[in-house]
């Protein structure tokens, strides 16, 4: 199943006391072979709520209503997986890799930032890539099995027609689209910021080496989020399950011996093992994270500006995007996001400028809090009460939609009828 790993606020949890429910432990439903967590259907409703921007203190109902939605709809995956294994259908290691990577930068883009993703979560992102990875492969095996069921669901123009005059008086107003591609540039701490971290780390170290206790300075300074309330401590890991220069500290300490000043692409440690056994490994750690400062923010900025008024075309725009753009989930595409509206894309800031964009012209750089983006707009749709003439995309998209789900909802009944499923959250209510 797919995990979303956002949060939304801490008082989000207040929602699960409506119904007197424990969603950090436990199991919510049974499909077959496969079991569904609550913990797992408490982060796809984080993940839903936020994006329908839905505040726990307010919107008791429809959190309520929500949850119902996320544990079918997970139920409805699992049914679809249960399936796919039996048929055979596997994805490539490469395919879940790549996939983790992309929702990866999708969910830091939407936090704001690696470190605020990590923060809400509590956990390093190495730990999240390790712990989405089933779980993304899992979806991909769905998906490749669900795009088999419908590959040949088609709507002819009549059938548009018909479908357009069936619902058109309780279809929703569309929202005018825009066809963007952008550029996403991070505040990346420089020469200077990077020293401070080195500085701080390594008087920390110095303090370990004097007599000083580990696990108190690990609980005042370091930024792991994961260990740090643990003084530090990681637990038993084995070879691979951390980073490499990290990894190979680690192993080469005999127990209570404390390392020098070790960089990896999260910042600087101080490392100490604790113990080993066999083949694994007790260590803790300080995390120092280095700051980007006014400087670096200064430096960004320069360089969303310098590009800005290089660029013509979209053409143009979308080399840049290829060389510069840290969004590995569109930086290949030259940038490509696609149709976007102002109402329901994730970032604030862009939400609110994009009714205010030129189109073929690129943006201002748009301050996000974990760097700026560059838009281009090749493209406008405007919104309105869909209709035929304006709006046939839309309508045919959604038709398919309606034919895809009668097909489904017939599938989803011949294959409950041979699949054990049980629902333990609708016990609960």
């Amino acid at each position: 199943m797919r995990i979303f790993p956002l949060s939304f606020f801490s008082s989000f949890f207040l929602c699960f006391t409506l119904t007197g429910q424990n969603l950090v432990d436990g199991i919510a439903a049974i499909v077959g072979e496969h079991v569904i967590l609550k913990s797992d259907v408490a982060q796809l409703v984080q993940m839903t709520a936020m994006e329908q921007r839905l505040d726990p203190r307010t919107n008791i109902k429809e959190l309520e209503e929500l949850q119902s939605r996320v544990v079918e709809s997970l139920i409805n995956q699992k049914l679809i997986l249960e399936i796919a294994e039996v048929e055979s259908i596997d994805v490539e290691d490469r395919e879940v890799d790549q996939a983790v990577e992309q929702y990866i930068a999708q969910s830091v883009s939407q936090a704001g930032s690696e470190e605020r993703l990590e923060g809400i979560l509590g956990k390093r992102l190495s730990e999240l890539r390790r712990e989405w990875w089933p779980d993304m492969r899992e979806q991909l095996i769905a998906e490749r099995y669900q795009n088999q069921l419908f590959s040949d669901v088609v709507v002819t123009r009549d059938e548009t027609v018909v479908f357009y005059n069936k619902f058109k008086d309780s279809l929703k107003t569309v929202p005018t689209s825009y066809n963007a591609n952008h550029i996403f540039l991070s505040i990346k701490p420089g020469e200077e910021s990077l020293g401070e971290a080195f500085a701080l780390a390594d008087s920390i170290r110095r303090e370990i080496v004097g007599g000083s206790d580990f696990a108190l300075l690990a609980e005042r300074f370091s930024e792991d989020p994961g260990s740090a309330k643990q003084g530090g401590v990681l637990g038993f890991v084995g070879r691979g399950t951390l980073v490499p220069e990290f990894e190979r500290v680690a192993y080469s300490l005999n127990p209570g011996e404390t390392s020098g000043v070790v960089k990896t692409e999260f910042g600087y440690h101080v490392i100490e093992t604790v113990e080993v056994l066999g083949d694994k490994i007790n260590a803790r750690h300080i995390l120092i994270t280095p700051k980007a400062g006014p400087k670096d923010e200064d430096r960004a900025y320069s360089l969303g500006l310098t590009i800005k008024d290089s660029v013509q075309t979209l053409k143009d725009f979308s080399l840049f995007a290829k060389k510069y753009s840290e969004d590995i989930s569109t930086k290949d595409s030259g940038g490509r996001l696609g149709w976007i509206d102002s109402e329901r894309f994730p970032i604030e800031n862009i939400r609110k400028v994009l009714p205010k964009l030129d189109v073929s012209v690129c943006s201002n750089p748009i301050t996000v809090e974990s760097g700026f983006h560059l838009l281009f707009i090749s493209e406008v749709r405007k919104g309105g009460k869909p209709s035929l003439q304006t709006h046939w995309a839309e309508i045919e998209g959604l038709a398919v939609a309606e034919k895809k789900n009668d097909r489904f909802e017939d599938w989803l009944e011949r294959a409950t009828s041979s699949i054990y499923v049980e629902n333990f959250l609708i016990k609960e209510e």
